[in-house]
């Protein structure tokens, strides 16, 4: 069986490494996708801004284990529901300067915040060789070629699908019917020995 588990929402702020540490501990193979805000605006306003340095080390010291993939640029609600294309272009040379600048290295993916996009940012995706990530509750809505659509969520039964693949999908923190500390006993009915991958590879 393979395993893919992403969360949405990571960010400098949002964040639960307490629990994504036990789960490494239950699981020594897993490999975690996190859809990440390059440039959070509630990070950037918070007076968390002080300890930067030690929150992007935290970050970078799970990067053997970690992906971490652009959740649009700020999180804002609808920054990608009416993009041009050349907006699109400028945000993706935007979330480059913001991973750089903090020293993260990202995969070249996209995942509009809360599924919001149009032709155009797909387009875009596809002329740049990006990946993108849809709902699977959205069949219609626009899709790149290289695309990622979960199967389960994670507050779902996931664990009763005879399937051989299980594409797990949550989000960070709450709120959310399925944040990952609601979720986490889910989590520990996945199989030990599942083969975990991150989104990137089975895309």
């Amino acid at each position: 069986m393979i395993v893919t588990l992403d969360l949405d929402d990571g960010s400098i702020l949002r964040n639960r490494w307490d629990l994504l540490h036990k789960l490494k501990e239950l699981y020594p193979k897993l490999k975690l996708s996190l859809f990440w805000i390059p440039f959070d605006l509630e990070y950037e306003k918070s007076m968390l801004r002080i300890n930067r340095e030690e929150k992007l080390k935290m970050i970078k010291d799970n990067l053997d284990w970690v992906e971490l993939i652009p959740h649009g640029l700020s999180h804002i609600p609808r920054e990608f529901a009416g993009c041009d294309k050349e907006t699109m272009k400028m945000a993706l040379n935007a979330i480059d300067e913001c991973m750089t600048r903090d020293g993260l290295p990202y995969v070249k993916g996209f995942k509009a915040p809360f599924w919001l996009w149009n032709t155009d940012v797909v387009e875009v995706l596809d002329s740049e060789g990006w990946f993108g990530a849809t709902d699977r509750n959205q069949p219609d809505m626009p899709k790149p070629k290289k695309n990622y659509i979960y199967t389960h969520s994670i507050h779902e039964p996931f664990w009763n699908d005879p399937q051989e693949f299980w594409g797990l999908h949550g989000h960070m923190t709450e709120p959310s019917d399925n944040a990952l500390e609601s979720c986490i006993v889910n989590l520990t009915k996945i199989p030990h020995d599942a083969e975990f991958k991150f989104v990137s590879e089975v895309v």
